[in-house]
């Protein structure tokens, strides 16, 4: 299996909150929970590396846009983008079934997550989805 990077993982965790349709304290909920659960010190390595490479806002951008009265995810387009080149994911691919193509595809990719609480945080949302649209037609 390979290993996807600290990095990625922590921005898949924000893709798949995105496709959620995360609240701002959602957001605060997730980053609070990675930073406690990776450990600080590599929460904010990993931060640092995906702002400065355009992937993700922060949460002091985040929590400005919401005190503007727009909600805001944490990851940007270009994030977004990155996700779908590293699980050759079609990027118009029906909205509704992104988690379901994101969970398919790392079950088939072999990539494996690393980190605990993305890990957690994935199976989770993916599993709130099914339970909230047990009946749609999934990919």
């Amino acid at each position: 299996m390979k290993e996807l990077q600290e990095k990625e993982q922590v921005l898949m965790a924000y893709y798949a909150q995105y496709y959620k349709g995360a609240t701002f304290e959602e957001v605060k909920q997730l980053d609070a929970s990675l930073s406690e659960g990776i450990s600080e010190e590599r929460y904010a390595e990993a931060m640092e590396e995906l702002k400065a490479e355009g992937l993700v806002r922060g949460l002091e951008a985040v929590e400005q846009q919401e005190q503007e009265g727009v909600d805001t995810p944490m990851a940007t387009n270009e994030g977004m983008l990155y996700i779908n080149n590293v699980l050759n994911l079609q990027s118009d691919a029906v909205e509704d079934h992104q988690l379901d193509y994101l969970q398919k595809n790392l079950e088939t990719s072999h990539l494996e997550l690393t980190l605990a609480p993305v890990k957690t945080y994935i199976e989770s949302v993916v599993k709130e989805q099914a339970e909230e649209k047990p009946n749609d037609n999934a990919p």
